[in-house]
């Protein structure tokens, strides 16, 4: 009687994609993630074990009491969930490095959306700066910021997220095998595009998935006076564009549909 439930309940599941949905800071990810699992799965997914979220207050803890680098401590929650055979759809701010993407791409789906880094990257320092929540959070103006670890951190995003590298500095010293890297793996996505193209990337998951997404607006920048008074200074938006080169060869290689 067991045995028979537990194949019934298995072949349900298996109706269903296994997705990794790698949500990347300020690139529309809370509005993807759910319209992702709405057209995708019944809404009571939620509240089982089938669907979770890269949990940002326990890779703290473990970053704090095991002393890791958060980055990792995401990474190793997000293998134990690809590991979970009844695991169905992941989500959440974590990277999904080519070692990761190579050992699980038969039976996971990789999903991603990128954003012009410059705009993302003025609105990450926007978002942070004025941002209720602790986390992440800085008081810095842009003129210290975009000397500051943090822009070096924040212009990288695309790279430490795809590519071979995971440090910075060791991206910037490998600029080219960090873009190719990065390329080569996205390339095994199922379904990769950019925020200025939205449609083109909703065609693409719909033809995939063969079903239609909704995508709602969600966690709007709190300052878009800041935000357009950046984009409107020449030398700030030069400066932007110079850290931002690594990214913006890979986020361009996405747009021009190279991948």
């Amino acid at each position: 009687m067991q045995s028979s439930l537990k194949l019934k309940a298995e072949n349900y599941l298996s109706r269903y994609p296994k997705v990794f949905f790698c949500h990347i800071p300020k690139c529309a990810g809370v509005s993807l993630s759910n319209a992702i699992h709405s057209s995708l799965y019944p809404a009571l997914f939620k509240a089982t074990r089938l669907s979770s979220n890269i949990d940002l207050q326990g890779s703290k803890v473990s970053s704090e009491l095991l002393d890791i680098d958060m980055t990792v401590a995401r990474e190793v929650q997000l293998t134990f969930f690809l590991s979970d055979k009844y695991k169905k759809f992941i989500t959440g701010h974590c990277p999904a490095r080519p070692s990761i993407v190579s050992k699980f791409e038969d039976n996971w789906r990789f999903i991603t959306v990128l954003r012009d880094p410059h705009k993302r990257f003025v609105s990450e320092f926007v978002y942070n700066k004025f941002k209720e929540s602790d986390w992440g959070r800085h008081e810095e103006d842009i003129e210290s910021y975009l000397e500051s670890k943090f822009a070096k951190h924040s212009a990288t995003t695309y790279a430490r997220y795809f590519s071979k590298f995971h440090d910075v500095d060791q991206i910037l010293q490998n600029k080219d095998e960090a873009i190719e890297s990065s390329i080569k793996n996205l390339k095994k996505f199922s379904v990769v595009g950019t925020l200025e193209n939205l449609s083109e990337w909703e065609t693409k998951f719909n033809s995939f998935f063969e079903t239609k997404i909704r995508i709602a607006n969600k966690n709007s920048s709190p300052n878009k006076e800041l935000s357009q008074e950046l984009y409107k200074d020449e030398r700030i938006t030069k400066k932007i564009e110079e850290l931002n080169i690594v990214d913006n060869a890979i986020y361009e290689a996405v747009r021009d549909n190279i991948i």
